[in-house]
């Protein structure tokens, strides 16, 4: 990972106060990687959250429409934590949509939502969904290069960012977590972007004890996936990047 982007957003984040704060700050991180046309969203019961940096005229749109009904953001990416190509240069990839999503999709290009990635944070189920759809007017050939070059960047990000938005609004978790030192320790390496055999490497230990810890980690923390458990644990202060 590139620990100068990370420290970055770390240290702008500490210093925001409240939710447009936070959300300021996420957005300039995401449009300095290039993704200009950014939309977050964290459903659930007792919760209906939707943020963008679209235009405001095609959010009203969106809203007064009720545009989330045939959104395939909503009905597709939202199912996996797999990303998921979006936006209109990546409409020939997804046969399965029907007239109207196809429609959407081409209604947003034309606010230059061109292609875009998503990020899901938790995935549809009794819990509601929430994630990021990481827009922009780059053509898809440019953001798979930013892609390429700053994926683990931009995951942990989008993880670190919706950890700090729940907290703003206090609809983060709050219980008390405490890792083993092994935990840590593997969380430490994997933030400064060693893989598994590498980290079994530098702690000398095997590959599959490094797995073991980050998955003990994974599940104390509540996290799906290795970037969410970095990014709840440096939310909590349990890991310094």
């Amino acid at each position: 990972m590139q620990a100068n982007a990370v420290e970055d957003l770390l240290t702008s984040m500490q210093t925001a106060k409240g939710t447009p704060a936070v959300w300021e700050t996420a957005a300039a991180f995401f449009d300095a990687c290039g993704f200009d046309r950014i939309i977050y969203l964290d459903m659930g019961p007792g919760r209906d959250r939707v943020m963008a940096t679209m235009p405001d005229a095609w959010m009203a749109h969106y809203t007064e429409r009720n545009l989330a009904r045939i959104d395939p953001f909503m009905r597709y990416c939202a199912a996996s934590l797999m990303p998921v190509g979006t936006g209109v240069d990546y409409l020939e990839e997804h046969s399965y949509l029907d007239p109207r999503e196809r429609g959407f999709i081409r209604e947003a290009a034309e606010t230059g939502f061109r292609s875009g990635m998503s990020c899901m944070i938790r995935v549809k189920g009794p819990m509601g969904a929430a994630g990021w759809n990481l827009g922009s007017t780059m053509p898809r050939h440019q953001l798979e290069k930013v892609f390429a070059r700053q994926g683990d960047v931009i995951r942990l990000a989008a993880h670190f960012s919706h950890e700090k938005l729940a907290q703003s609004d206090g609809a983060a978790e709050t219980a008390r977590v405490e890792l083993s030192p092994r935990e840590t320790e593997c969380l430490h390496w994997l933030a400064a972007g060693l893989r598994t055999k590498e980290i079994a490497d530098r702690m000398g230990i095997r590959p599959i004890t490094v797995e073991l810890h980050l998955r003990n980690a994974r599940t104390k923390l509540g996290a799906q996936t290795r970037e969410q458990a970095l990014a709840r644990a440096i939310a909590a202060g349990l890991l310094a990047v």
